[in-house]
C-alpha cells in the first residue's frame, strides 16, 4: 500500500464534507464521502500522483472523517488520529474562513 499524506486543498474539501453533514444520515454522509474519493482519484491523476486502489478510498475516507469530528467535538467523540496539518486547516477554518473558503472554491472549480 502506498502512503499519500493529506494536503490542504483536500483536507478543506474533507472538513467541508463534515460541515455540511450536520442534519445529514449516516448513508447521506457515506455517499458525499464516496463523491469525494472519486474527486481526490481523478485529482491525483491530473496531478500526476502516484496511487494504488486503495487511495483516498471509501473506508479511508470515513476514518479521516472520523478524524475530523474528533478535532471539531473538542475530542467528545470521532477517532483521535487526527493529524497536526488536519488540525491546522480545521484552525483555518475558525480563524480565517475567508481563505478556507477560497481554496475550497478553488478546488471545486478545479475538480
Amino acid at each position: 500500500m502506498m502512503k499519500v499524506n493529506w494536503d490542504v486543498e483536500e483536507l478543506v474539501a474533507l472538513i467541508d464534507v463534515y460541515c455540511s453533514s450536520g442534519n445529514m444520515s449516516a448513508s447521506d454522509i457515506d455517499e458525499k464521502l464516496s463523491s469525494l474519493s472519486e474527486r481526490l482519484v481523478k485529482r491525483a491523476d491530473k496531478l500526476e500522483i502516484a496511487h494504488d486502489e486503495k487511495f483516498r478510498n471509501l473506508n479511508g475516507m470515513k476514518m479521516m472523517f472520523q478524524n475530523v469530528v474528533f478535532i471539531a467535538t473538542d475530542g467528545k467523540q470521532g477517532l483521535s488520529a487526527a493529524s497536526s496539518s488536519m488540525q491546522k486547516v480545521y484552525s483555518l477554518l475558525l480563524s480565517n474562513p475567508e481563505v478556507f473558503d477560497m481554496i475550497l472554491s478553488e478546488f471545486n472549480r478545479k475538480y
